[in-house]
């Protein structure tokens, strides 16, 4: 195994987000390890688990036989330790009521399956100064285990995931040699929802049904699943070859979107407007799905073409306990540059008309309930289209990048202590304000052609402004970007910025600064003549307003 510890900047899906370290790359972790590649490889599946892997079903006997040894309560483990806070008392939103919540939080031995990339550092130091005990099960050469050495986190167990066959097995048994019990088991990373779900399940601690979380993971089981429900679904034809293109096409017609079974984070997924188009888009995505580069293809390259939805695109963010909705707010997506749908921005609280943004969040909350979901947080991601609201997925997990800020700034909502608590069956009813506290916008900055970097402080300059809260750079002087002629543009740095009386206020600032303000793009072109400016969405909402 290598001493450098690996994390997901091997990983594009996981780019941007404002809290990332940078770690070694895989030409720094090459330059340490020996020079045959086997090495980096086989550390590589060793520390990456591949979600939607085929892990053991929920009716296998030795999942059962875990599950009957430790049967599931649903009272919270943490009454016991103080006895005189009743359940009872915590059904109301109020500062008081949440205290006692955080002094039932304190104390508290929970299992953390896979803690993800660096960037989410952020919450096991919340979780820390909450007051509770975590412990990570991760890759041999996770960050995590040098948080441990560092008193970030409370233990760290490594558990090789290459075998992806035996893991569950495998982490059963390193659990059981911990010589611990555990309250809640959970995790904040996409890829371990699966994993997670069937360890909580053996433990007794069960939040949500494992099949609910295999459902949301594989993105043609919940439309299978919508459909049962009688919720709308858009045509859809699972691609399993190429030999499937034509009656797929047939089938949704166009424009459509072709996208992989398993990508997360926009991997991959591209318009289409013919046959000959998709054939083309088809080859070029199966060209990119290297399992070397991203272990989450291991699981399978199946792709489906759905039908093209128009209009805007929304984040609706939900809070569960026992199967009820206690918190539910909208985020605006910015439009992308297409034929890609790489993000571009995002603003919060959501600026769309009231009647739409609460048809978007039953749509979404009757999905997220139709998949079986009972505890936590969820990441649901939406249009709203010239038919009304569709669902796109929904994520069981705390959304990433910029949407715990944008919650806990506009709305004073802490994703991460509310989601812990629900899966520690400590009942949750946040305190919504009436009115949004402040108004959040965040630019992320796609490379606007190909070339190389000439400047790694070009937006420092912008920092004077007290409304900037932060300038991030994901893009290095001397480095390589592509440009959308060239493939999924770069992203090369982000923009946070935070208004305190108006979102349009907080918009306004942040096209200004990308308009008139960073005029230069600091690119030095591969091609000459190639040179554009910044795409800016200010054609579409929420720049331009929507009406009823």
């Amino acid at each position: 195994m290598s001493s450098i510890p690996i994390d997901y900047v091997l990983d594009n899906r996981y780019i941007p987000g404002s809290q990332r370290v940078r770690i070694p790359s895989s030409a720094d972790i090459a330059a340490q390890c020996s020079d045959d590649d086997s090495d980096i490889e086989s550390s590589l599946r060793a520390n990456f688990l591949p979600p939607g892997l085929p892990f053991i079903s929920a009716d296998d006997p030795v999942l059962v036989n875990y599950a009957t040894s430790y049967p599931s309560s649903l009272l919270s483990p943490m009454f016991t330790h103080l006895p005189s806070i009743q359940p009872s008392q915590l059904y109301k939103p109020s500062d008081s009521v949440q205290s006692l919540r955080r002094k039932l939080l304190r104390g508290a031995n929970v299992l953390i399956v896979q803690g993800g990339y660096s960037g989410k550092k952020f919450v096991y130091q919340k979780l820390k100064d909450l007051g509770v005990s975590i412990t990570i099960l991760d890759g041999p050469d996770s960050p995590w285990k040098f948080a441990a050495e560092q008193g970030l986190i409370d233990d760290f167990c490594a558990l090789d995931f290459t075998d992806h066959v035996t893991v569950f097995e495998r982490a059963m048994e390193l659990i059981f040699a911990l010589e611990q019990s555990f309250d809640a088991v959970t995790t904040y990373f996409e890829d371990a929802v699966p994993l997670a779900a069937r360890i909580a399940t053996a433990l007794g601690l069960q939040n949500n049904p494992i099949q609910a979380c295999d459902r949301a993971r594989n993105k043609s089981m919940t439309r299978q699943v919508m459909k049962e429900s009688g919720l709308v679904v858009p045509k859809f034809y699972r691609v399993r070859s190429e030999s499937d293109l034509n009656d797929a096409c047939d089938h949704v017609g166009f424009p459509a979107v072709l996208k992989p079974v398993f990508g997360a984070a926009s991997m991959g997924v591209t318009k289409v407007f013919d046959k000959q188009g998709t054939k083309e888009s088809y080859e070029k995505i199966m060209s990119t799905l290297d399992v070397k580069n991203d272990t989450i293809w291991a699981q399978g390259t199946e792709m489906v073409l759905e039908e093209y939805y128009d209009g805007d695109e929304f984040d609706v963010d939900l809070l569960l306990f026992e199967g009820s909705v206690v918190y539910s707010k909208v985020i605006d997506n910015w439009a992308t540059c297409e034929p890609f749908f790489q993000e571009s921005g995002v603003n919060c609280p959501s600026l769309y008309p009231e009647k739409k943004q609460m048809e978007m969040v039953q749509l979404a909350v009757d999905s997220t309930l139709a998949l079986g979901f009972k505890y936590g947080a969820f990441h649901v991601e939406l249009k709203y289209t010239s038919k009304g609201a569709r669902l796109i997925e929904v994520n069981a997990r705390m959304g990433g990048v910029s949407v715990y800020d944008c919650h806990l700034t506009a709305w004073g909502i802490d994703l991460v202590e509310e989601h812990m608590m629900a899966v520690l069956k400590i009942p949750i009813c946040p305190k919504i304000p009436e009115n949004p506290l402040a108004y959040f916008a965040e630019s992320a900055i796609n490379a606007p052609y190909s070339g190389v970097m000439k400047s790694d402080t070009w937006l420092d300059a912008v920092l004077s402004d007290a409304r900037v809260r932060s300038v991030t750079y994901f893009s290095k002087k001397g480095e390589k970007v592509v440009g959308p002629e060239d493939g999924v543009p770069t992203w090369i740095a982000e923009i946070r910025v935070v208004d305190a009386f108006s979102g349009d206020a907080a918009l306004g600032f942040i096209r200004d600064l990308m308009m008139n303000k960073v005029t230069e793009v600091p690119i030095l072109a591969s091609v000459p003549g190639s040179e554009r400016s910044w795409f800016f969405p200010d054609s579409c909402h929420p720049f331009v307003k929507v009406t009823e």
